[in-house]
């Protein structure tokens, strides 16, 4: 035992000095210096940690070897959430990357509860990594990086940090609106027992599936609240062509998902849209998702999962979780931006949309000179 633990902590400080060799040749924009930091001084408490090891092992005692290798162990996997995680989006940081770090900057500074928080931005598709413990790390397409249509998404990867620094009051807004979920899903009579377990099964996984659910909805709703149409616009053309699933899932794979159908978050998002005066957005967007879905020969159908008596609790629930974790509000000002430097990224991104509906015959090239202006700008 004693041979394998030196072999292992040997191995261990020898990646874990490779990552600091890594990191300290990175090349990173100055957005990124922050998390840099962080990554560091994580990195060296690693080394640390294998060095104390080693120095335990030094001293031969058999006694010790069980602490020694809870303490191995719980070092390896620290190492692999580096390795795996929180080094990449120091190791590939490439200059273009200062366009979605800028959006990141923006959504930071927006909130007391984050502003204080260093982030990171690597490849992947659209997610984020918002535990409590390492910084955020914001996972973007490779194209997308580079262009100015769908980084609204990241409006509502940011309202997953936001839930992670609000989870407490939160959660207790989401608890409440999952007793209503049970509530209108509770018979009003029972007649056979057999089918009444069954139910009863099968309310308590939904009412379950709803805890992640309303996360996701609140997240749309913390989009929409940033960014306006421009999210809904990326949202929609995101979602709305991708395949048949983002319509229609059966019962037993919707359970199981983290995500709700998109075309229930699209009616959604299609209904606070309304509440923000955006009428003839909300019917376009309605109607598309509707002549795809007629398309698709797909009828609206969520096995039971949602009911129209969710509507008004889903609504006073993300109306209070809004007013708890206070996102940014998009400003009058943000909707109809003038072609100017000084953007923000709000205005740029309602500013590209307009553009690309409007003119798409020079989008690529007006987009190319806008991220260069929002760049020297800022």
């Amino acid at each position: 035992m004693r041979g394998y633990l030196v072999e292992a902590n040997h191995d261990l400080l020898y990646q874990i000095e490779t990552a600091q060799e890594l990191l300290g040749a990175a090349q990173v924009p100055g957005e990124l210096t922050p998390y840099l930091g962080e990554v560091a001084l994580f990195c060296a408490g690693l080394r640390q940690q294998a060095l104390r090891n080693l120095k335990d092992l030094d001293y031969g005692l058999e006694d010790t070897l069980g602490d020694i290798l809870a303490a191995t162990q719980n070092l390896a996997g620290l190492f692999d959430v580096l390795n795996a995680r929180l080094a990449s989006p120091i190791v590939r940081a490439k200059p273009a990357d200062r366009l979605g770090l800028l959006f990141l900057r923006f959504l930071h500074e927006s909130n007391s509860k984050t502003n204080s928080l260093s982030f990171g931005f690597t490849d992947g598709n659209f997610a984020v990594y918002p535990t409590a413990k390492v910084p955020p790390i914001y996972l973007v397409p490779v194209t997308r990086q580079t262009t100015l249509l769908y980084l609204p998404l990241l409006f509502h990867e940011f309202g997953h940090v936001l839930y992670a620094q609000y989870k407490s009051e939160l959660d207790d807004l989401v608890k409440e609106f999952q007793k209503i979920v049970a509530r209108v899903l509770s018979p009003q009579t029972v007649r056979d027992k057999t089918a009444t377990g069954k139910a009863a099964s099968f309310r308590k996984q939904v009412v379950t599936a709803w805890y992640a659910w309303a996360q996701e909805f609140f997240c749309d709703a913390v989009g929409l609240t940033v960014g306006g149409p421009s999210f809904l616009k990326a949202f929609s053309h995101f979602f709305r062509t991708r395949s048949s699933d983002q319509y229609y899932l059966p019962r037993d794979q919707q359970l199981s998902r983290k995500h709700p159908v998109s075309w229930l978050r699209a009616k959604m998002l299609v209904d606070r849209a309304r509440k923000f005066g955006f009428s003839e957005l909300a019917d376009g967007v309605e109607a598309a998702w509707n002549q795809t879905a007629n398309a698709m020969g797909i009828q609206e159908d969520y096995e039971g999962t949602w009911a129209d008596a969710f509507l008004p609790a889903l609504r006073q629930m993300l109306d209070d979780m809004i007013e708890e974790s206070l996102p940014y509000q998009h400003q009058p000002a943000d909707l109809s931006p003038v072609d100017a430097g000084n953007l923000s990224p709000v205005q740029l991104c309602n500013l590209a949309w307009l553009k690309f509906e409007k003119e798409p015959e020079i989008y690529r090239s007006w987009e190319r000179s806008a991220i260069g202006g929002f760049l020297r700008s800022n």
